[in-house]
C-alpha cells in the first residue's frame, strides 16, 4: 500500500477547504465514528469506520465498522493508535477537528501525545504535528510561516534551528514561551532529548 491515511474526524472541516493534495488519492480513508458523513461530501471512498461506534448512525451497508471500544482514550487517539500498529510506514492526516464539543477540540492535540502518532492534523489555516524524542526532526516550512511550540510538560529541547528565535540546551514547560517564533527558510529542526511537544504551523499568518 502507498500514499498516506485520510483520517475524517467527526468536527468540521478547515475553513477554506481541505488542502487539495489530501484529497488526492489517499491509501485509505477512515472514517473516526460520525466523522465517516465527510466522505461523500470531499468525493471520498471510505476504507473503514472506526471507534466505540456510538454515534456512527446509519453507516453505509458496504463499509465495515471496527469497534475500538476502550472508554480510556478517545475515538481519535484509538483510531491514531490503530494506524500506527497496522500501517506503521505510513504517513496519517487528520481533518474534521473544528467545531463541535469544547472538551474534544482542546483534546484534539493531546490525542497526538497520548498516541505518540505522527500523524498532522490540519485545522484552519494550518497545522499540527508531535516532535518524536531522539535525533533530529525536520518540519517543512516557508520563510515568514509562524511557528509554535506547544510543550505538554517539561521538554528538553537540545537544538531549534531554522527559526527568528534559535534554542539550544532549554527546558519548556507547559505555558506560551514557544508561541510566535518565525520560520526563516524551508525547514525548521528540532531536537529533543525528552518530553512531549506539539508544533503548530501557521500557513495563514506570515510575519
Amino acid at each position: 500500500m502507498s500514499g498516506h491515511i485520510l483520517v475524517l474526524a467527526a468536527g468540521a472541516l478547515p475553513e477554506g477547504g481541505v488542502p487539495p493534495w489530501l484529497l488526492n488519492g489517499p491509501s485509505m480513508v477512515l472514517g473516526c465514528d460520525g466523522g465517516w458523513r465527510h466522505a461523500e461530501g470531499l468525493g471520498l471512498e471510505l476504507t473503514l469506520i472506526l471507534g466505540d461506534l456510538d454515534s456512527v448512525g446509519e453507516a453505509p451497508s458496504d463499509v465495515d465498522c471496527v469497534a475500538l471500544p476502550d472508554q480510556q482514550a478517545s475515538d481519535l487517539a484509538k483510531v491514531l493508535l490503530w494506524c500506527a500498529s497496522h500501517h506503521p510506514n505510513h504517513p496519517v492526516h487528520v481533518i474534521g477537528l473544528e467545531g463541535g464539543r469544547l472538551d474534544h477540540t482542546l483534546a484534539a492535540p493531546a490525542a497526538l501525545i497520548e498516541a505518540k502518532s505522527d500523524a498532522v492534523m490540519h485545522v484552519s489555516g494550518g497545522d499540527l504535528r508531535r516532535i518524536p524524542t531522539g535525533g533530529m526532526h525536520t518540519v517543512p516550512a516557508e520563510p515568514g510561516m509562524i511557528i509554535g511550540l506547544h510543550p505538554y510538560g517539561e521538554v528538553q529541547v537540545i537544538h531549534l534551528a531554522g527559526v527568528t528565535w534559535a534554542l539550544e540546551d532549554v527546558v519548556l514547560t507547559t505555558g506560551t514561551q514557544g508561541v510566535h517564533n518565525v520560520a526563516k527558510g524551508a525547514e525548521v529542526h528540532i531536537h529533543l532529548a525528552s518530553g512531549d511537544l506539539v508544533v503548530s504551523r501557521s500557513r495563514d499568518h506570515l510575519a
